[in-house]
């Protein structure tokens, strides 16, 4: 038995923004209510906000952007999610914490669950948030070869309290020939290590030359 699994997260007034940077706003423009013909609103937001992908250009002078990609590319049929939860807050994650022996060196999308989505109402999850070591490329992409993106439960790769090791990491990921996608601020609350994975579509809204994009994130899971 199959069924579908949203892996991102709806995006509202209350979404909890890196660095606790504005956030989702709305601004009615027509109102079946008040009159008018239809239903019609402004949206105001950062591309950084909610689920997003990360782009090569957000860390790369001549890096790809979110319209140089083929459709088929946001089309993962070999997905692993790696279970390391729980976290603890402001935690750099290194090859310590990783396992990686039992996952298929074919992989085109990793997903690191560090449990801090559960976190994701709190003020914690966005000052005190775990972010991913620059060392991790490297060891991802001598394993990993066909790996496209990483996406975890995460508001960044970048943990607040080391923003500076955040940017290295970032630079690790996407300023390079054969750089790996970060999706960040994912929903994993409803798979684990033993999720065993038909499909995974990411659909990112394509802005021209944006360097990253909010996204939805849809996955065919067996139950």
């Amino acid at each position: 038995m199959k069924k579908w699994v949203f892996l991102s997260h709806q995006i509202n007034e209350k979404t909890p923004v890196y660095g606790n940077a504005e956030s989702f706003k709305s601004e009615t423009v027509n109102s079946m209510k008040k009159g008018n013909s239809c239903n019609s609103e402004k949206w105001f937001f950062s591309n950084h906000t909610g689920t997003h992908i990360d782009c090569p250009f957000h860390f790369s002078k001549n890096g790809k952007k979110i319209n140089d990609y083929p459709p088929e590319f946001w089309i993962f049929s070999n997905t692993y999610c790696l279970d390391i939860s729980p976290i603890p807050p402001s935690t750099i994650i290194d090859e310590k914490y990783l396992s990686l022996e039992n996952i298929s060196p074919n992989i085109e999308l990793l997903l690191i669950k560090s449990g801090f989505c559960y976190n994701r109402n709190e003020l914690i999850y966005w000052n005190h948030n775990p972010g991913l070591s620059p060392d991790i490329y490297s060891i991802f992409r001598k394993t990993f070869t066909s790996l496209r993106a990483v996406g975890f439960d995460m508001i960044s790769i970048s943990s607040w309290k080391n923003r500076q090791l955040g940017r290295n990491a970032h630079k690790a990921f996407l300023d390079n020939d054969n750089p790996i996608l970060l999706i960040e601020d994912m929903d994993l609350t409803a798979i684990y290590s033993q999720t065993d994975f038909d499909l995974v579509i990411v659909s990112p809204l394509i802005v021209k030359n944006a360097d990253a994009s909010p996204c939805t994130i849809l996955s065919k899971v067996k139950q």
